[in-house]
């Protein structure tokens, strides 16, 4: 059996994201002293704003939150993306509102065009739909490729997901080869653009959001788990035009996000200082990284995201076993990458404990 298909089989036995499973299960009892560096999460946490918004707000627990359609929350949103019009629906993350796009856009004899890797809970939502997963591989340089996915595009093509930037490379699709892309897409096939990680993104990067504005057949989602800390939170939405929007609507779950959750996002979006501080003390403790893997000779590739993915030149398999040992948690396997590691960037005493078990398990 080739490496690829034995990281599929080694897959197969492993539970996702090392030993959490996809969607935010808790840790394995016993692992509340580990450094977490799996699940792509803030290690700086929510905004001290909206952790006082959460306590304030702990009282209304009791009660469903009155907004319904989260008219607020959504309002908020609007003007902080200078949208004018319905142009948002909110979900439990960006995982509801990806699993909301299969089920109105995808459906038995229709196809999902995606990258292969990318965030693989899109194609499990669109085998749950009965569409098949047309998967085209990344490039040489691990980045979405654009042109052959345009040309995989065809009357059967029910959608187009693109994660910018990318899960699990961390890589980008730059504004040039975007808006060739979107030339090429017919209007009857919606795209959806996950930037679930745009905050960490550098120069080259370019938001989707404009071709909202440009009344586009397209989707963005984004989050509030990543930069934002909130996580375990559970906020996420969608933007897009007032048609599409209002296609959307009737496949929303109620009452998807709890009460404290909706407040602590709305006031998390008021604090850009905490976002800024968080993106420039990922992307410090990412050239850390850099650094001691050009010192160690080991290939990585480099990221516009809060994650790197490292090449440990052996299966990953047993490399996640020797971290989870030391108790560390890494990023699970991925079976087209099945030599790549995938670790979220911690704060610097985390990082600290990864690079000495890093030169222990490689003797470096």
């Amino acid at each position: 059996m080739g490496s690829v298909g034995a990281g599929a089989a080694t897959l197969a036995l492993r539970p996702l994201y090392s030993r959490n499973y996809l969607f935010g299960a808790p840790p394995l009892p016993g692992t509340d002293n580990f450094v977490h560096l799996n699940l792509n999460e803030s290690p700086y946490g929510p905004s001290p704003k909206a952790l006082k918004m959460i306590r304030d707000a702990v009282s209304l627990s009791g009660r469903y939150y009155y907004d319904l359609a989260f008219g607020g929350l959504a309002g908020e949103l609007t003007d902080h993306h200078e949208l004018d019009g319905d142009f948002v629906v909110t979900g439990a993350g960006c995982t509801e509102i990806l699993k909301l796009c299969d089920d109105l856009f995808l459906g038995p004899k229709l196809q999902l065009v995606v990258a292969e890797p990318t965030y693989d809970a899109v194609i499990q939502y669109a085998v749950n739909s009965k569409a098949e997963a047309v998967k085209v591989p990344l490039t040489k340089d691990y980045r979405h490729d654009l042109a052959k996915m345009a040309d995989a595009v065809t009357p059967q093509t029910g959608m187009v997901y693109i994660c910018n930037p990318n899960n699990p490379t961390g890589t980008i699709v730059t504004k040039d080869e975007m808006d060739r892309f979107m030339n090429r897409i017919p209007e009857s096939v919606t795209v959806v653009v996950d930037e679930a990680y745009s905050h960490f993104a550098g120069s080259g990067y370019e938001s989707a959001v404009k071709y909202v504005k440009q009344g586009r057949n397209i989707v963005v989602a984004k989050t509030f788990s990543k930069a934002y800390g909130l996580a375990g939170m559970r906020v996420g939405y969608a933007l897009s035009n007032e048609d599409l929007i209002a296609k959307m609507r009737p496949f929303t779950v109620d009452y998807a996000i709890s009460a404290l959750s909706a407040y602590a996002a709305s006031a998390a979006l008021t604090d850009s200082q905490h976002i800024e501080r968080s993106v420039r003390l990922i992307a410090e403790q990412r050239q850390a990284l850099y650094a001691e893997l050009k010192k160690a000779k080991f290939e990585y590739i480099p990221s516009d995201s809060n994650f790197v993915m490292i090449n440990v030149g052996r299966p990953v398999g047993d490399v996640i076993d020797e971290f989870y040992k030391r108790k560390i948690l890494v990023g699970r396997e991925f079976p087209s990458m099945p030599n790549f590691m995938r670790l979220t960037i911690g704060n610097a005493d985390e990082m600290k404990k990864f690079f000495v078990a890093f030169r222990e398990i490689f003797k470096v």
